[in-house]
């Protein structure tokens, strides 16, 4: 007869057996000699955590979304595989949590597999890194993904980089005068034309008399070439004669458009005899003005924007006076 005792932790039994002369012969034995006993195998933890599950028909994968115990851990407790388990503290929690959830002693089954792991030399009770549940690690592809992120916006900044150096630093080509005027575009810095590169030059000052303020329109010291005439149908008063290439506009009331035209040297408008009319051109000191067949001066001063000049002819006539 074989009676078993748990006290302190200690995996001891005690064996009552008949001696030779008929009396009882006491003796303790370990759990283990026990459990090579065929007469009286043990029923492990682990079976009967497996006949508790297998009772309230739920399966594994289930109980461990429940606990929040991984499903390996599971079936290591149930088939005693202890060392599967990381640490003894561990294995001890989860028989804790899965004996309670099927409704065991949760602390019978600690004590009883507290003694089984005692019996166990190739168990030992050691801490293992276990990454918290909480932790989240980057999987591989978002690792790749993050480096060539990085490699974009590195590339990018670099690329964005040389661009702008090279727009500071390479000059901007104008447009040509001839492209300019056929795309009826005024070109920022018209060049003069060939025939009126003497217009740029200051008359001379007369040696006697009141010193000259700058001068209206340089003098031409060559003849223009005969142009194009534009508005010959109008009744006219003023005619408008280009010196240099240039925009030309002339508006009337209402902002009603009567030119707006790139004009060549020799070109010339005939400005119809309607009241009201102003003037806007891209080199006032190149647009002479025409009164009545006599020449009254010019728009106003060499590569300097004219806009807004009265047409009408006693505006005209007054700044004859006025030069």
């Amino acid at each position: 007869m074989d009676l078993g005792e748990t006290a302190g932790g200690m995996a001891k039994v005690t064996r009552l057996s008949l001696d030779s002369s008929g009396g009882l012969e006491k003796r303790r034995l370990h759990l283990r000699e026990i459990s090579d006993d065929a007469d009286a195998p043990l029923e492990t933890v682990g079976q009967d955590l497996r006949k508790a599950r297998q009772r309230k028909g739920e399966d594994l994968a289930q109980i461990a979304g429940v606990l929040k115990i991984r499903k390996d851990y599971l079936d290591a407790l149930e088939e005693s595989r202890f060392d599967a388990i990381p640490g003894r503290a561990y294995t001890i929690g989860f028989i804790r949590t899965y004996a309670q959830y099927l409704g065991l002693d949760p602390r019978e089954c600690v004590d009883r597999v507290k003694i089984e792991i005692a019996g166990r030399s190739e168990i030992k009770d050691g801490v293992v890194q276990v990454s918290s549940p909480r932790e989240r690690k980057l999987p591989p592809g978002g690792i790749i993904f993050a480096l060539l992120l990085a490699v974009a916006v590195i590339y990018g900044a670099y690329y964005l980089f040389v661009a702008v150096n090279r727009m500071t630093t390479q000059p901007v080509t104008p447009v040509p005068p001839r492209l300019a005027a056929q795309a009826d575009v005024v070109p920022p810095n018209p060049p003069p034309a060939p025939q009126a590169t003497a217009t740029d030059i200051a008359p001379p000052v007369p040696e006697t008399g009141p010193p000259q303020t700058a001068a209206p329109a340089p003098v031409e010291s060559a003849p223009l070439p005969e142009g194009r005439k534009y508005g010959a149908q109008n009744n006219s008063r003023v005619t408008l004669l280009a010196h240099k290439p240039m925009r030309v506009t002339v508006l009337g009331p209402n902002r009603r458009l009567f030119l707006d035209r790139q004009l060549q040297p020799g070109d010339s408008y005939l400005v119809p005899d309607t009241a009201g009319l102003t003037l806007s051109t891209t080199d006032g000191g190149a647009l002479e003005l025409i009164l009545d067949g006599n020449p009254v001066g010019y728009a106003g001063q060499n590569g300097l924007v004219a806009d807004g000049l009265s047409l009408n002819p006693q505006d005209v006539a007054g700044r004859k006076a006025r030069g």
